[in-house]
C-alpha cells in the first residue's frame, strides 16, 4: 500500500491550502496580513513579498520610503516602500515579515485584460522559504511547515 504525498507531509507535520490556477498560468492565494484578508499572486521568482501601495490602509501596513528599486519581468519600479515586521498568516501557518509596496495597477491591468480580478500583493520566496513550504503543481496546493 502507498501513501499520497499529501498523508505524508501531513505526517511530518505540514499544512496545506489551496491554490486557484489562473487562466494566466498564475496561483492566486488566500492570505491574511495584519489580521485583514487578501488575496496573492503565488511568485516563486519574486524574492520579497509585496503589496500593493493603495492597499496600505487597508492591511493596516506602515511604510517608509526605500532606495531599493524593485523589477518585474517586464519593468522597474523606482517608488518602492517597505514595511518591517507585518503578521501574515496563510492557513493554520502565521509569522512576522517584512513587506515591499508600490504601485501595482499595471499588474491589475493586465489581470483584467485576462477577466481576473485585481490582486492585493504578491507572496515571493521569502514567505516560502521561511515557511518551508513544498509546491505541489499536481494537487495545486502548497504546503507549509507548522
Amino acid at each position: 500500500m502507498s501513501i499520497t504525498l499529501n498523508k505524508f507531509l501531513k505526517s511530518k507535520g505540514y499544512s496545506s491550502v489551496k491554490l486557484i490556477f489562473l487562466v494566466t498560468k498564475h496561483y492566486l492565494i488566500e492570505a491574511k496580513v495584519n489580521g485583514i484578508d487578501g488575496t496573492f499572486i503565488l511568485d516563486t521568482g519574486a524574492s520579497n513579498s509585496c503589496i500593493c501601495t493603495s492597499l496600505e490602509d487597508k492591511f493596516k501596513v506602515i511604510s517608509k520610503e526605500s532606495k531599493e528599486k524593485a523589477s518585474s519581468a517586464n519593468s522597474e519600479m523606482t517608488n518602492t516602500k517597505i514595511s518591517k515586521s507585518n503578521i501574515i498568516q496563510i492557513g493554520k501557518w502565521e509569522d512576522k515579515i517584512n513587506l515591499i509596496s508600490f504601485d501595482m495597477n499595471h499588474i491589475n491591468n493586465a489581470l483584467s485584460q485576462k477577466k481576473v480580478s485585481p490582486i492585493d500583493g504578491i507572496l515571493g520566496a521569502d514567505i516560502l522559504k521561511k515557511s518551508n513550504s513544498i509546491l505541489d503543481y499536481k494537487s495545486n496546493k502548497l504546503f507549509i511547515k507548522l
